[in-house]
């Protein structure tokens, strides 16, 4: 889970999420797109050349 603290405004939240995810992992912020969750507090992200696997081990996720 991420949290962030930008308001949930003109995306602006969603872009934070996402600079945060990439920098978790240390992949750039291109690599890292919005799959669901644009409008809502549960967002789903995927990372170019990562399997869900991949991403939960390198997030400490399980």
């Amino acid at each position: 889970m991420i949290r962030v603290s930008s308001a949930p405004e003109d995306g602006k939240a969603t872009e934070e999420a996402r600079r945060a995810l990439a920098a978790a992992i240390g992949v750039a912020r291109s690599d890292v797109r919005l799959i669901s969750g644009a409008r809502s507090r549960v967002k789903v992200f995927a990372v170019k050349g990562w399997s869900s696997g991949e991403l939960e081990d390198a997030l400490h996720v399980r």
